[in-house]
């Protein structure tokens, strides 16, 4: 049976909209009969968060790990949509806050390369950020015990993308969900004439 631990590393805040959306979720898994607990941690550096949230995951005998950045937005259906999959390591589908909003999803992890076009159906990835994914706690645990570590980045890699390196060396597939579609909450900076712009525009419709 599931026992699944929600873990969100975070380095200083967590966006309202994200707050909401979890809310939702929780009350989701609370009306699914979910057997669940929700961790956050705090600090500078995401790896150590990381690493820490999956030792707990693993000492406290969680089966799954849901990871959930704290700048995501995303539906209260997102444990159901994933689990659809059947995989043990899984990603919904997101795209960088900034310009130019590039694929989180990976081809190839030796040259960094990042899918443009989802196929249709569940499909196998070299790698993926670690905003929205899945993972048996078990894969988790293998890759500690290879590694002494998780999440900790390497020279080319940071921390989620070494660790799907590490992850796939043991032999371990990971696959994307493309019906799972994650919002990045992004910032943008509004002055003055900005204003001006969007007025003028709505006087040419």
């Amino acid at each position: 049976k599931m026992k699944l631990l929600i873990a969100i590393p975070s380095l200083d805040y967590i966006h309202v909209d994200f707050v909401d959306c979890l809310q939702k979720l929780i009350i989701r898994l609370k009306d699914d009969g979910i057997n669940f607990d929700v961790k956050i941690i705090s600090g500078t550096l995401v790896y150590t968060a990381r690493d820490k949230l999956a030792n707990h995951a693993i000492e406290n005998g969680f089966s799954h790990v849901l990871w959930l950045d704290a700048d995501m937005i995303f539906n209260d259906s997102l444990l159901d949509d994933l689990m659809f999959s059947g995989k043990d390591f899984v990603t919904g589908i997101c795209h960088s806050r900034r310009k130019p909003f590039v694929s989180c999803v990976f081809r190839s992890l030796e040259t960094l390369e990042r899918f443009e076009v989802y196929p249709h159906d569940t499909f196998e990835i070299a790698g993926c950020g670690f905003a929205c994914v899945l993972i048996s706690t078990d894969i988790l645990k293998d890759v500690r015990t290879s590694y002494q570590t998780c999440f900790l980045p390497t020279k080319n890699l940071g921390e989620d993308l070494a660790f799907c390196q590490r992850a796939s060396s043991l032999g371990f597939k990971i696959f994307a969900e493309p019906s799972v579609r994650m919002g990045h909450i992004g910032h943008i900076t509004i002055y003055p004439e900005d204003h001006e712009r969007y007025m003028q525009s709505m006087e040419r419709v």
